[in-house]
């Protein structure tokens, strides 16, 4: 689709960015944390979006880079000033050095693909994840019997609800440290 169906559905339903900002607050601790952990913290951000995270990420002096496969959203990043690739996110990594990123994020990315796409796309992150790096994964959860059931249809590219007791195994069978 070469039009900007899609921004223009994530403005309607998503909501502002200011809006978006404000609830991406509930990072704020663990952006500290991980801020105070490194001299450099170098991030990916998969799926970015209009850029909200790695605006925000940015702010904490992170070195972001977002991947956005729709050329709208990622023109938006770019014009203001955001480190954005317009491509495939299995390009990308595909691309990139082991151990080349500390925190990869994925902010409602991954029940937009298939079953054996977050198998790679988790096995990827753990390659491109420096040692102690930390991978950041925000979902519908279908705990939420409206999510379950409502929301989680509203959005034609979903198609993948993730229950969140077999993403914990697949991360932690992968070799992840912890999962929450």
């Amino acid at each position: 689709m070469r039009n900007n169906f899609y921004l223009n559905f994530e403005n309607k339903f998503r909501g502002s960015r200011s809006n978006v900002l404000e609830k991406l607050a509930i990072y704020n601790s663990l952006i500290d944390c991980i801020s105070k952990s490194k001299r450099e913290v170098r991030l990916l951000d998969v799926g970015c979006g209009r850029g909200e995270w790695i605006q925000k990420c940015s702010h904490f002096d992170f070195k972001c880079t977002g991947v956005e496969i729709n050329e709208f959203s990622s023109k938006i990043c770019k014009d203001l000033g955001l480190n954005v690739i317009n491509n495939d996110i299995f390009d990308v990594m595909s691309s990139c050095e082991d151990s080349s990123f500390d925190v990869i994020s994925a902010f409602h990315f991954i029940e937009h693909i298939r079953h054996e796409e977050l198998i790679r796309f988790i096995e990827e992150s753990k390659r491109i994840l420096s040692d102690s790096g930390v991978l950041i994964l925000e979902t519908p959860s279908i705990d939420n019997l409206i999510v379950s059931s409502r929301t989680f249809y509203l959005d034609p590219t979903h198609i993948n609800p993730i229950n969140p007791d077999s993403l914990c195994y697949i991360i932690e069978s992968l070799g992840y440290d912890l999962s929450r």
